[in-house]
């Protein structure tokens, strides 16, 4: 007769589902089974019993700790209890593949277990903020993952390998545990490796700001499957045979083990060698060595970035590196330098704008917006006023005022000596600045920044100078100054202006988000920079409401672009909209095959002021095509 099998069960199971699950090992092994209720004591069983259980986890993980020194093997099958179990083991959810699992010939049988300061650890065990990470996934709440984000401090922490390697860092949470657990838990932090059965495996989490933090949350919930060749910003991972974890200050660390809390100052995870014999899905081991693995360039280990990132709560944004400020710093007060290059190419650019202008001709002057190099030293004032750098913003306001004398003078004496006084469509295009206006400015102020920290996109700043628009504006002012025109002169100037807080306050914005600024500095230096925005958007505004207000009466009169007079079909063109202090006029042509008389006129009069409404001004032009 063939050796039965055991079957352990759990006591609430009930006779029913005992004899299904019996008659199903039966079927599947060929062997007689024996059921028996699962207890977590000591338990005598013969040399070489094959074990199937269904208890719950709490009583597996205590039970493990008996059967260490029994020659057995214990084939775990799926219930609704041991979902922990299931995870950590690679066991299949369905019990007729549970039970084909532990008669396959190649299956892997574990040998050893994992130890957590002496206590056996099926899943993994975490140091630190686990309830940050936990609940990933869809049942994350918007609540749960934004409650106490702006607490969140990291923790200082002393490392320490089998080959005795000491790391000193800082972390928000540190999760370890089996090399074949952490592997199919975090599988984008991980390698592909055959040698996961002595190792232990840790991944430390260190978000350097809290949008690091909320970034890093965010991509554990998309899951990723494919091991990354680079650890995300913020993470480290560790394997090695043992790994200790030990606080580094007097406060304890926060331990969560398979879901039971404590507090300790020291944490060591460890392996140990068992008789007993647990049937997993996991991957099988080969023979030799098996190396430590290091990979902890992301995690803060300079002295002084643990000092800040343990004695306050997390910033909003992430702080550059000093290498990073250097080149930036480097870079921005070289923008901020008058010198003859700068000088030729702003004169050249002012000067080819103003004939564009007068030509009136778009390509000309977006060949003069590339030249300009007027958006360098804007930049460079936006970065020294987000950091109060004096010297920065003296250097810049230097060069930015130079700048504008210059391209003031040389468009006025332009415009004095060329023969032309009337307006031609791309000036008058630069005298009516709206609200539109500003944010373009802002928008081109956050790439301008983001393109000096990025080399990579430095290459489409020609692209924003041509958007924001910084030389043409400022020629159209020196034209009208050369014209003695005021009102051409404040209008045009006023874009300008509008273009460079827009810039100004984007750009120190962005370079705050990208880290290049301390919070200390930063809010009040946005205030600063909030009062001359309120400041440039009362005219702007006032502007707005007159483009507002066109736009109104284009919508009006798209509803009748033609009328019948005397069964005659006449076309109306708004030809275009004036505004006095008296109020608008609109401007129409009104285009016959024959010769109307005064009484027809009277009707188009009529219809066009009813359609408009009598606070609308009407100048009608009759025109006859044959």
């Amino acid at each position: 007769m063939a050796e039965a099998s055991i079957f352990l069960h759990d006591h609430e199971l009930d006779k029913e589902d005992i004899s299904i699950v019996c008659r199903k090992i039966e079927e599947i092994t060929g062997r007689p089974v024996i059921s028996k209720i699962f207890k977590r004591g000591k338990n005598v069983f013969e040399q070489g019993t094959l074990l199937f259980v269904m208890a719950k986890d709490e009583d597996f993980r205590e039970w493990l700790k008996h059967i260490r020194h029994a020659d057995i093997r214990v084939a775990i099958l799926p219930y609704e209890k041991n979902r922990l179990c299931r995870e950590s083991y690679a066991i299949p959810g369905e019990l007729v593949e549970a039970v084909k699992l532990a008669e396959a010939e190649n299956v892997h049988l574990l040998s050893n277990q994992v130890l957590c300061n002496k206590k056996i650890i099926i899943g993994c065990a975490s140091a630190g903020e686990s309830g940050w990470v936990g609940g990933i996934g869809a049942k994350a709440t918007m609540k749960s993952i934004f409650k106490n984000l702006f607490s969140l401090k990291l923790f200082p922490l002393q490392i320490e390998t089998a080959k005795e390697k000491e790391i000193s860092t800082a972390s928000l949470l540190v999760e370890a545990g089996a090399e074949a657990v952490m592997q199919a838990k975090r599988p984008y932090f991980f390698k592909e490796s055959d040698n996961q059965c002595r190792r232990i495996a840790s991944v430390v989490y260190a978000p350097q700001s809290i949008l690091g933090a909320l970034k890093l949350r965010f991509f554990l919930a998309k899951r990723k499957i494919n091991p990354t060749e680079t650890l995300p910003p913020g993470i480290g991972t560790l394997k090695s045979e043992r790994i200790t974890l030990k606080s580094g200050s007097a406060k304890p660390i926060h331990l969560t083990l398979d879901g039971i809390k404590e507090k300790t100052k020291e944490i060591s995870f460890e392996t140990i060698e068992t008789k007993s014999k647990i049937v997993t899905g996991w991957k099988g081991c080969v023979s030799g060595e098996e190396k430590e693995s290091l990979r902890i360039q992301n995690l803060p280990q300079d002295g002084d970035l643990i000092n800040f990132f343990t004695r306050r709560s997390l910033p909003l944004v992430p702080i550059a590196s000093e290498e990073a400020f250097a080149e930036l710093f480097m870079k921005l007060r070289n923008s901020a330098k008058i010198s003859a290059g700068y000088l030729l190419l702003l004169l050249v650019s002012v000067l080819m704008a103003s004939t564009g202008l007068f030509q009136n001709s778009s390509p000309t002057i977006i060949g003069a917006m590339i030249l300009a190099p007027l958006m360098a030293p804007i930049v460079a004032f936006a970065m020294g006023a987000i950091r109060f750098d004096n010297t920065l913003m003296r250097r810049s306001t230097k060069t930015i005022l130079l700048s504008v004398a210059i391209a003031l003078a040389a468009s006025a004496l332009y415009a004095w000596l060329l023969p032309f006084t009337h307006i031609t469509d791309q000036m008058s295009m630069r005298t009516h600045p709206t609200l539109l206006d500003l944010a373009v400015a802002v928008f081109a102020g956050i790439a301008a920044a983001y393109g000096y920290t990025d080399s990579k996109v430095a290459e489409s700043l020609a692209g924003v100078a041509i958007a924001v628009a910084l030389v043409p504006p400022l020629c159209v002012s020196g034209i009208g100054i050369g014209w003695g025109s005021w009102s051409l002169f404040s209008n045009a100037f006023l874009l300008f202006l509008a273009n460079i807080v827009g810039i100004i306050v984007a750009s120190g914005a962005m370079f705050y988000v990208l880290g290049y600024a301390s919070s200390r500095y930063a809010s009040t230096a946005f205030f600063i920079k909030l009062l001359m925005v309120a400041v440039i958007a009362v005219p702007l505004y006032l502007s707005t409401r007159t483009v507002v207000a066109e736009e109104k009466i284009y919508s009006r009169f798209e509803k009748f672009k033609r009328v019948v007079v005397g069964n005659t079909p006449i076309d109306i063109r708004l030809s275009g909209i004036s505004h006095t202090p008296e109020g608008y006029y609109a401007k129409f042509s009104v285009i016959t095959p024959r010769e109307l008389n005064t009484s027809e006129k009277e009707k188009i009069t009529a219809t066009l002021q009813s359609k408009l409404g009598r606070d609308i001004g009407i100048i009608i032009t009759y025109r006859y095509r044959h």
